[in-house]
């Protein structure tokens, strides 16, 4: 299975162990710099339920700060509290039918363990677990530290 790709800044900061010249570093940082995108409409799409665009736009205020999520990460995260929104109806459906029915194991049960399984699939996407948020701060520029050339 192929590496995901490193930004410049984790590549600096890991000493560089893919032997990266100066020069492709540098032109990887500003490219990278080129595709950040617009936050400017981080509103919940029409379709979400309003419990999901509640949720959404808890998220969107809760991340505002980090500058993690922008306008592309919509439709993701409004599937996102979409899934959430399911896996509470699944929980209620277990919590009143019980585990089993019929002798067998309830279907809600297996249903809300696969949309946990999704949920935890995008919330890593969107950053918003703890690791996930780890992973993308070794990424983040540090404007404080006044080392203008990182190179």
């Amino acid at each position: 299975m192929p590496r995901t790709a490193k930004s410049a800044m984790l590549h600096i900061m890991e000493g560089n162990p893919n032997n990266k010249t100066k020069k492709e570093l540098q032109k990887r940082q500003k490219n990278e710099l080129k595709m950040k995108l617009s936050a400017d409409n981080l509103v919940p799409p029409k379709w979400l339920s309003a419990g999901g665009a509640k949720r959404f736009t808890e998220i969107v205020e809760i991340m505002g700060p980090t500058d993690i999520l922008s306008d592309s990460d919509i439709d993701t995260l409004a599937i996102y509290c979409d899934t959430l929104v399911d896996y509470q109806a699944y929980k209620n459906k277990v919590k009143k039918l019980g585990m089993f029915k019929d002798g067998k194991v309830n279907p809600f049960v297996r249903e809300k363990r696969n949309t946990a399984i999704l949920l935890n699939r995008y919330a890593n996407e969107l950053g918003l677990t703890p690791s996930a948020r780890a992973s993308m701060a070794i990424h983040m520029s540090n404007d404080e530290d006044g080392d203008e050339d990182d190179f």
